[in-house]
């Protein structure tokens, strides 16, 4: 008895149906994550090896209740490190020579995780090339939000400043009416002098 090797015809996709479905998910996720982050198209083949690489280790299956990491490993994953594809991030700038007053980090975009070690791989922004790091710090913020969370911060620190004016009393009120009524009717009086 021999294995034998058996081909489907040429653009028939419902004869490996099981395999097409795996890839048009693939695909799917792929396409999201890169319009969901307003990314160029030719980071697809990143945004597919992510997409792989997330659905290993969350995907459950359901028979056996078991992730494809932990069938093939023996272990439950640990997903503690996992990104939003596309967020922006900080590397630390230990390759270049830095002067006393240059910035230390470098922003870049998040694509991925490496295969070969525990980095994280970056599209460079200034070199446009995609690297490698361990030294990384994101920017998780919602994909389509104009403002970082410490810039909303500031705007509700100064909202309410301005709005926790003193109580004032009812005879401060009237003094400070007369005050503006005064000073608009001397306004008027040079205006027409």
């Amino acid at each position: 008895m021999s294995i034998v090797h058996e081909f489907s015809s040429p653009r028939t996709p419902q004869q490996n149906g099981i395999v097409e479905r795996k890839n048009r998910t693939l695909q799917e996720m792929a396409r999201s994550m890169i319009h969901e982050n307003n990314l160029a198209k030719h980071f697809w083949a990143e945004a597919v090896n992510t997409t792989c690489y997330v659905q290993n280790r969350i995907y459950i299956r359901p028979i056996l209740k078991k992730t494809a990491y932990e069938l093939f490993k023996g272990r439950r994953p640990n997903i503690s490190y996992f990104h939003q594809f596309g967020c922006t991030c900080y590397i630390l700038n230990n390759k270049l020579y830095l002067k006393k007053f240059d910035a230390k980090a470098q922003r870049e975009i998040f694509l991925g995780y490496s295969e070969r070690s525990k980095a994280f791989k970056v599209y460079n922004l200034e070199t446009l090339c995609v690297e490698e790091s361990m030294h990384v710090k994101f920017d998780d913020k919602e994909p389509g939000s104009e403002t970082h969370k410490k810039d909303e911060s500031f705007a509700d620190i100064q909202a309410t400043e301005d709005t926790s004016e003193p109580d004032q009393t009812e005879e401060s009120k009237d003094s400070l009416e007369a005050e503006q009524t005064s000073e608009a009717q001397d306004e008027v009086a040079s205006d027409e002098a």
